[in-house]
């Protein structure tokens, strides 16, 4: 089970969320980048959110 603010850090995580249809936000460090959504689709290098495309690698992605 998933609580506010926890941070999505691996695999299961996102499939969890994605299955479970968790809304989540996205972070660039503390800075609060876009309000997000549930997760359509993710791969191993990115996250899409409401048919926004996200790099891991760049953004933290966490739960409303």
């Amino acid at each position: 089970m998933f609580t506010q603010n926890q941070r999505l850090e691996n695999q299961v995580d996102f499939d969890n969320a994605m299955f479970m249809e968790v809304p989540v936000s996205v972070w660039r460090g503390h800075q609060y980048v876009d309000f997000g959504g549930c997760i359509q689709e993710h791969d191993p290098e990115a996250v899409i959110i409401a048919g926004d495309y996200f790099l891991k690698s760049e953004f933290e992605f966490k739960v409303r």
